[in-house]
């Protein structure tokens, strides 16, 4: 009967076993994930860049010279999306991870939160994407028929885009900051089976 019982019974959950002052990756798996996350993100860099270039001509060589109020509107739209997506970006492409030190949630719970962050960013997009579209349209504007209300409908929607820009890394997040992720659900998958902490004291 015992015998049955232990062919039935499930495997025991994985155990993390974590040192008190474990801080770098603590298996295989963590360590590769926390390699790709110590590098920095050139490509998405690049294009983030790319895109502020792309979109300031844009506006100021096609979109500005329209007859049409709402296509003239289109340009600092995109303007604000591509410099919201740089300021909430780029800190992203950044390394978030070394061999000495992997960041993610602690075995005891309380996993630190994004909002602060994502937050600041949105804010800082809102303010500085109207400076630019301002200072990108420049004197320039003054020989074209545009009513005070559209003037200040562009400085609005550049606002509006550059919030709705910096939370965009976030959906489509770089590979530094993937692998955190990744990381930190490893982590929290193995913490939820349980870890087992050592202390060592010497008299």
């Amino acid at each position: 009967m015992d015998a049955q019982q232990a062919q039935v019974s499930p495997a025991e959950p994985p155990v993390a076993h974590l040192a008190a002052s474990q801080l770098g990756p603590a298996t295989a798996e963590e360590a590769l994930l926390c390699a790709q996350a110590s590098t920095v993100d050139w490509a998405y860099l690049g294009a983030m860049v790319l895109a502020d270039a792309g979109t300031i001509v844009l506006d100021s060589q096609v979109f500005q010279s329209s007859g049409q109020a709402a296509v003239r509107l289109v340009g600092p739209g995109l303007v604000g999306l591509s410099w919201g997506w740089s300021i909430g970006g780029a800190y992203l492409t950044l390394p978030q991870c070394s061999p000495w030190h992997a960041p993610g949630h602690p075995p005891e719970g309380g996993a630190r939160s994004l909002a602060p962050l994502t937050l600041s960013f949105s804010v800082l997009a809102a303010v500085m994407a109207p400076v630019i579209v301002g200072v990108e349209t420049g004197e320039g504007s003054s020989t074209l028929v545009w009513s005070p209300a559209e003037r200040v409908m562009r400085l609005v929607i550049a606002s509006a885009t550059g919030v709705v820009g910096s939370v965009m890394p976030y959906a489509l997040p770089p590979r530094p900051w993937r692998a955190l992720r990744r990381l930190e659900h490893l982590q929290v998958g193995a913490t939820a089976h349980g870890a087992t902490l050592g202390y060592a004291v010497r008299f």
